[in-house]
């Protein structure tokens, strides 16, 4: 509850040029080179601590959202048939629905996720409290520590989701990329509500980093990790016969031998897959 006032510890270090005497010269460079480490600490680890409690919340919401996509229809589906061909009498069935969590028993009882937002309350006001701090020669702006981490977190997060595995050849399929990265997106923006920082331009640098074949860091990119699944496993099944080209479904269509591993090419094929995949890619990712 006393996270709202640990920025005092970073203004602290704005006095520490006040203690220095001219009758000991040699102490006002280790002032100086102390007050500027530790404040540089204090707001890092401000940025850092805010940092995970947001990114907790992105997955919890991001496992959240994909609860509702329609794949997971089809259990809920067979246990209701199954249950009306055992039991005559139908009786009430009972498993849990995207939503449940959003009820309370009690006001009393605070869940993970309050408890997440409460905290992450108190430190964005902590980081809010100025725009910045000035140590000797130097001006430190805590809100662009919180802006540099959050745009590493979401580049690190969006490399995750892609779930790519060159071993195995497998990835996500681009429509349930697309909704992991709105859920993500949704909740970033909601830390505008908490501090003043500008959310867009942290969407503009990362995304538009993700249509290059390279982010700064130099890592792999969405845009390259597609475009190698698309050309090394999709079009080279096409090219040795195993993948044909559907008019009706208006996707391509796996042709699997007998005994041979399957593998659905219209799950990555059809115009839903490619409108998200454009989506994700943008004009730039797009000519790759």
């Amino acid at each position: 509850a006393q996270n709202r006032f640990i920025i005092a510890f970073p203004l602290i270090c704005g006095h520490f040029s006040n203690i220095t005497n001219e009758l000991c010269p040699e102490e006002r460079i280790h002032i100086r080179e102390r007050s500027l480490s530790v404040i540089n600490l204090f707001l890092d680890e401000m940025s850092k601590e805010a940092k995970n409690i947001i990114t907790t919340v992105c997955d919890e919401q991001c496992t959240l959202s994909d609860r509702l996509l329609p794949k997971h229809c089809a259990p809920m589906i067979a246990q209701v048939v199954n249950k009306k061909k055992r039991d005559k009498t139908p009786k009430k069935l009972e498993f849990e629905k995207p939503g449940w969590e959003s009820y309370r028993k009690t006001r009393e009882d605070l869940t993970t996720m309050d408890k997440l937002h409460m905290a992450l309350t108190e430190l964005c006001y902590a980081i809010n409290y100025c725009a910045t701090i000035s140590v000797w020669e130097y001006t430190f702006a805590p809100r662009e520590y919180l802006h540099q981490h959050l745009e590493t977190r979401f580049s690190r997060a969006l490399a995750g989701m892609v779930m790519y595995s060159p071993e195995t050849s497998e990835i996500a399929k681009p429509s349930e990329l697309l909704n992991s990265v709105k859920a993500y997106m949704n909740v970033l923006q909601c830390v505008e509500n908490y501090v003043n920082i500008d959310i867009t331009r942290v969407f503009n640098n990362v995304l538009l980093q993700q249509t290059q074949q390279s982010d700064s860091a130099g890592e792999p990119t969405i845009a390259s990790r597609y475009t190698q699944w698309y050309s090394d496993v999709l079009l080279r099944r096409v090219s040795a016969g195993h993948i044909c080209f559907s008019n009706t479904l208006r996707s391509f269509v796996s042709l699997s031998a007998e005994g041979a591993i399957p593998f659905n090419a219209e799950e990555f094929t059809d115009p839903t897959e490619l409108r998200s995949l454009a989506e994700l890619l943008g004009p730039y990712g797009i000519k790759l």
